[in-house]
């Protein structure tokens, strides 16, 4: 596959007339993932997709990415510079002329049942536009801190199942149709790109489902600083951006927005103004302290049993602190983007 000139979503009648292949395809954005990659493409194969329905945008890798790709058998569409999730995204459905486009992150296995439910979901619920799913509860990746946020976004879709107005391309699906009404993905939003895509179907009146049964195995090993960095710049600053465009002031009882977020951003700032108060008054202060990490426990008691069930105590108990860290990111970013637009 040769990657297009331009990479917005092509017309109806822009489309190669040649294929008479008009089902689903995986499409895959794909950046430094040598290490992920080839497990990826074997889930989505392990799921019932041809190599020809199976479309790879190598991202200007500087490392093995390409070169991975094509030793599996697949030609992947070679982008000359870096543009980013968004526009290779683009690119993978510029070349695809399937009814259902199926994206999926490069370090995602989705499960072998992924194709029949996606193709399931979309002949029997017609007046859906998109569905997306959620990871698994066993990332491969077995340490503390990978296991915590992989957990708790795949908890965030258990809890938020139903209609939905936001969009995830950990493995989510749209027909092309909707996709192209809404002009695909804004290349100029570096980040949130899928929210962002969901909030537009969402204005146009079309309906997409949240289902947590379409899973996928998340790869990613997390550390303390990613976490951190990903959740203040990649989730919070752009999130609280997004919520004030036209398209998103609609969307204050999204995905990631419960009342079970807004609590724990409270229970955050109560630990912070208990500190202070300590130095004053130590009693009234750790007493504030120890109420502001009660209500986190509370906010979040159906993570935490489910954690405590998977996982075991102590994965439980230390999800306390990292929940803390977590939400401490989520109400910084907030902040920075409301005195910094």
């Amino acid at each position: 596959m040769n990657a297009p000139e331009t990479f917005r979503v092509p017309g109806p009648s822009e489309r190669s007339a040649g294929s008479n292949d008009r089902g689903i395809h995986a499409i895959v954005p794909a950046y430094r993932a040598q290490e992920y990659i080839g497990k990826c493409i074997k889930g989505l194969r392990d799921a019932g997709f041809r190599d020809d329905e199976i479309i790879v945008v190598d991202d200007c890798s500087p490392d093995q990415t390409a070169q991975t790709v094509r030793s599996l058998g697949i030609e992947p569409v070679a982008l000359a510079e870096n543009v980013g999730a968004a526009e290779a995204r683009n690119a993978g459905a510029a070349v695809s002329n399937a009814d259902i486009l199926l994206f999926v992150d490069c370090d995602v296995v989705v499960q072998s049942d992924v194709r029949d439910r996606v193709a399931a979901f979309f002949a029997s619920a017609s007046s859906y536009s998109a569905v997306f799913g959620s990871y698994d509860n066993s990332p491969e990746c077995r340490s503390p801190v990978s296991r915590f946020r992989n957990l708790l976004h795949r908890q965030v879709h258990v809890e938020s199942r139903g209609d939905a107005v936001t969009f995830w391309t950990g493995c989510g699906a749209i027909r092309r149709e909707s996709f192209e009404a809404v002009g695909g993905f804004d290349s100029e939003q570096r980040m949130m790109e899928d929210v962002r895509l969901g909030l537009k179907l969402h204005a146009l009146g079309r309906k997409i489902r949240l289902d947590p049964a379409i899973q996928g195995k998340h790869l990613k090993r997390w550390t303390l600083s990613s976490m951190f960095r990903t959740d203040l710049f990649d989730r919070a600053i752009p999130w609280t951006r997004l919520l004030r465009t036209r398209i998103g002031r609609a969307s204050s009882y999204a995905l990631n927005l419960s009342l079970r977020g807004r609590i724990s951003g409270i229970a955050v700032a109560g630990t912070l103004l208990g500190c202070a108060v300590a130095v004053i008054q130590p009693f009234v202060g750790l007493a504030t302290v120890l109420g502001s990490f009660g209500l986190l426990i509370w906010a979040n008691r159906s993570f935490l049993r489910e954690l405590l069930r998977i996982s075991g105590p102590a994965q439980a108990m230390l999800a306390v602190p990292l929940l803390w860290l977590h939400y401490c990111a989520a109400c910084l970013g907030f902040a920075y983007a409301r005195l910094k637009p």
